[in-house]
């Protein structure tokens, strides 16, 4: 891929099976439709059934008109990753139906948002970014093979690079109980968790899963799509403040690219069949290897990360999940 990965480039996927988060649009929306076009079932894990309903009769709409042989199936699965009994009923509904999948695609994810929780009382950028799909990859992890041929990609960003030097924040500063959500009106006006921080532990995360896949092969990458040309740009505004906010949204289209060669680098990554590169490897357009930078890398910074997530997890979803979780990753 030294020329970098074109779309021509996917091969046959018949009979694979992917799961995308995220895929009524942007992004997820041309991942989930070129994977289709090979051959390849999808299953689109989107917030609203309305969106994800048109993004598939879309789909099929433009299949139908350049007559397209042999396209996927194409479904939905209700996901609210700011949920995270919406991430655990998701994997669960994913699961009842027994069926291998080949590939999960992190897709789904939010930047420069105001200050908020979710409804677990996790930091939104947080509990969605990281915490949803933390729990949502971790319960599917039975149906993925783990024979080499398996994947999950996490989109990062090249936002992990920012400046960064407090590592990891603590459990206070990332998640209040929900028993202590009515507090006095002391929230920033903007997130205290920017984009490179949780773009950091999109990347830790990957490779976390990379460390432990030495032994039981789930491969699994990070991947920056580039500065795309998505509804990520909405909330810059309102969390970067209106005038740099409003500078930076002015400035998007004109320095980002398209969701269809945003789309790229996660294709390559989902679907090159010899990438030839080591578990946990993070991609830049187009599906090009680069080495992340020494906070991503850092050992005891993806372990603080784990024990944070295992933490959340429990107090949340409770002891027998938490169990669960960590049988499935040691399996």
């Amino acid at each position: 891929m030294s020329a970098g990965f074109t779309i021509a480039q996917i091969p046959s996927l018949v009979g694979k099976t992917f799961v995308v988060t995220g895929a009524n649009t942007g992004i997820g929306l041309i991942t989930a439709k070129e994977l289709a076009r090979k051959g390849g079932d999808v299953i689109l894990c989107c917030r609203s059934e309305a969106k994800a309903t048109e993004a598939i009769q879309k789909i099929q709409s433009e299949f139908k008109q350049a007559n397209v042989e042999s396209a996927g199936k194409l479904e939905f699965i209700q996901l609210d990753l700011q949920s995270l009994k919406s991430a655990e009923a998701a994997a669960r509904a994913i699961r009842q139906k027994k069926q291998r999948i080949d590939v999960l695609i992190n897709n789904a994810g939010i930047m420069a948002v105001p200050f908020a929780l979710t409804k677990d009382g996790i930091e939104s950028q947080f509990g969605t970014n990281h915490m949803g799909h933390f729990v949502f990859t971790t319960l599917l992890l039975p149906l993925i093979p783990r024979d080499g041929s398996g994947r999950i990609i996490n989109l990062s960003s090249i936002a992990h690079k920012s400046p960064y030097s407090v590592g990891l924040l603590n459990l206070d500063q990332l998640f209040v109980p929900t028993h202590r959500l009515r507090v006095p009106n002391r929230k920033p006006k903007r997130s205290t968790l920017p984009a490179n921080r949780t773009a950091i532990q999109t990347v830790q995360f990957a490779l976390y899963q990379g460390a432990r896949g030495q032994t039981a092969p789930i491969q699994s990458y990070a991947v920056h799509p580039g500065v795309v040309n998505t509804e990520l740009d909405r909330n810059l505004p309102a969390g970067l403040g209106p005038i740099i906010g409003g500078i930076a949204k002015f400035m998007y289209p004109y320095v980002s690219i398209s969701p269809e060669n945003g789309s790229r680098t996660s294709l390559a990554a989902a679907t090159f069949p010899e990438l030839g590169v080591p578990n946990g490897t993070y991609f830049v357009p187009q599906g090009k290897p680069e080495t992340p930078t020494r906070f991503a890398r850092d050992p005891a910074l993806a372990d603080k990360l784990w024990s944070i997530s295992m933490e959340i997890t429990k107090k949340v979803l409770g002891d027998e999940v938490a169990a669960e979780i960590e049988k499935n990753v040691s399996a």
